[in-house]
C-alpha cells in the first residue's frame, strides 16, 4: 500500500519518476498495490473543526485528490491489473467526527467522490475513545455502505487506548474491515510525532495473532531489520 502520490508540493516525480518506477518495480515481482493520492501536510490541522468549516475543507480537498487522480490516470491503466484500487489518504477519526451530523455530512461528501473513480477506493480510520463501540461500528457500516474498502488502525503503537478497550473495539467490528497493524511504539514525550520500532519477537507476535479481518502492517519504515533503507526521525 503507497501511502500517497503527492503530499502537498512534493510529487515524487509523478507518474514518470522514482516513486513509478519503484511501484512498477513491486510489480514486476507480482505485488499488487494499492495507491494511495493527494495528502494534504496540514489535513490534521484544519479537519480539526465545526462542521461548516469541515465541508469546505473537504471539498477543497477532495478536488486536489482527483486532480491528483487524474495526473496517474493513464499510468493507472497501463499498470491495470497489478493495482488493487486507490487509497484515499484522510485517516478519519472519532475526534474529528464525534457528531452523527458530521459522520452523515462526511458520508454525503465520500458518496459523490465514490462515483468519479474506476477503480476501488479504500479509506481507513484510527480511535480516540471518543465514540462507544456500537457507534464505531455503525461508522464502518456506514462507510462499507457506500462502496468503499475500510481499515481500522488498531492503535497498539499510539497507545491512545488501553490493551482491553482497544481489543473490545477491534472485536466488535465486522469481518469485512481490515485492521491496521502498528508495529511501531510512539515516544509520548516527543512534542512532534516520533516512534520506535517494537522488536522482533514483539512483530511475531504482532503478526501471529488470529483473527477474521483482513490485515496490514505500517509501516516497513519500522520494521526490525538492521538494513532497513527507511530512517526514522533521529537516526543515522
Amino acid at each position: 500500500m503507497i501511502q500517497w502520490t503527492k503530499y502537498g508540493n512534493e510529487a515524487f516525480g509523478e507518474s514518470h519518476g522514482w516513486l513509478a518506477k519503484r511501484m512498477e518495480a513491486l510489480q514486476e515481482d507480482n505485488i499488487k498495490l494499492w495507491v494511495g493520492l493527494y495528502s494534504d501536510p496540514n489535513y490534521f490541522r484544519q479537519i480539526h473543526s465545526d462542521s461548516a468549516t469541515q465541508k469546505a475543507y473537504l471539498d477543497e480537498y477532495f478536488a486536489q485528490l482527483h486532480k491528483s487522480y487524474l495526473q496517474w490516470q493513464t499510468w493507472l491503466k497501463i499498470h491495470a491489473s497489478k493495482v488493487q484500487g486507490l487509497y484515499l489518504p484522510l485517516e478519519l477519526t472519532d475526534y474529528d467526527f464525534k457528531t452523527p451530523a458530521q459522520r452523515e455530512q462526511l458520508a454525503q461528501i465520500l458518496k459523490q467522490q465514490v462515483k468519479l473513480y474506476d477503480e476501488p477506493l479504500m479509506i481507513s480510520l484510527y480511535l480516540s475513545g471518543q465514540l462507544p463501540e456500537n457507534q464505531i461500528k455503525q461508522w464502518t457500516e456506514q462507510l462499507t455502505g457506500l462502496g468503499l474498502i475500510v481499515y481500522v488502525q488498531d492503535g497498539a503503537g499510539t497507545q491512545a487506548l488501553a490493551t482491553d478497550e482497544r481489543h473490545a473495539y477491534l472485536n466488535n467490528l465486522g469481518c469485512n474491515v481490515g485492521v491496521i497493524r502498528e508495529i511501531f511504539v510512539q515516544d509520548k514525550d516527543a512534542k512532534t510525532f516520533k516512534a520506535d520500532r517494537v522488536s522482533k519477537g514483539k512483530l511475531d507476535s504482532i503478526l501471529n495473532e488470529e483473527t477474521c479481518h483482513p490485515n496490514t502492517m505500517f509501516s516497513l519504515r519500522y520494521l526490525p531489520i538492521a538494513s532497513n533503507p527507511l530512517k526514522l526521525v533521529g537516526e543515522k
